[in-house]
């Protein structure tokens, strides 16, 4: 008898903790939204630099942003969803937010071959390494929760085990 009040902590906590993981990875969605205000990168021509924010025309930093506000706010919801079988699998906002993290870092990279006359004049701007951070801890956290989750068939209404509930 006493194991399976101890599976059922374990189970309400690894709940609990999968939800604050989720809602973390949420805030760190809307907070990349808001760093696309910020200059990510700027061209500097003749003298004079212009600097472009995420969501300027053409900017491939906008993918980077919108992976990462879709994971986030996936994340966010399937956290406050209550509905016995219903969320998402935490697999999918992990998968978007390690495609924005590559993007960032591919543009990171990248950015000295935008065009064959003005690859050495694209420089990095505060925007761009705010956004690679946030991307970088925003997989982090989704990934932990996705290490704690099996589907081995857990009643998430009442935080138990299919095996451990008793035979009848």
């Amino acid at each position: 008898m006493s194991n399976y009040g101890a599976s059922t902590r374990r189970s309400t906590s690894t709940v609990q903790r999968d939800r604050t993981l989720s809602m973390i990875a949420g805030l760190l969605g809307i907070l990349m939204f808001a760093f696309g205000f910020l200059r990510w990168l700027n061209l500097g021509v003749n003298g004079t630099t212009h600097k472009f924010s995420a969501y300027a025309l053409y900017m491939p930093t906008s993918v980077v942003i919108g992976l990462s506000l879709a994971a986030g706010l996936i994340a966010l919801l399937a956290a406050n969803e209550r509905r016995p079988g219903r969320g998402v699998h935490s697999a999918v906002p992990t998968g978007l937010a390690a495609a924005s993290l590559l993007l960032a870092i591919g543009i990171l990279l990248g950015k000295g071959a935008i065009s064959p006359t003005l690859g050495s004049k694209v420089g990095v701007e505060i925007g761009l390494i705010l956004g690679l951070i946030t991307a970088a801890v925003q997989t982090i956290v989704l990934a932990m929760g996705l290490t704690t989750r099996h589907d081995d068939g857990d009643d998430m209404r009442t935080g138990t085990r299919e095996r451990d509930r008793p035979v009848r």
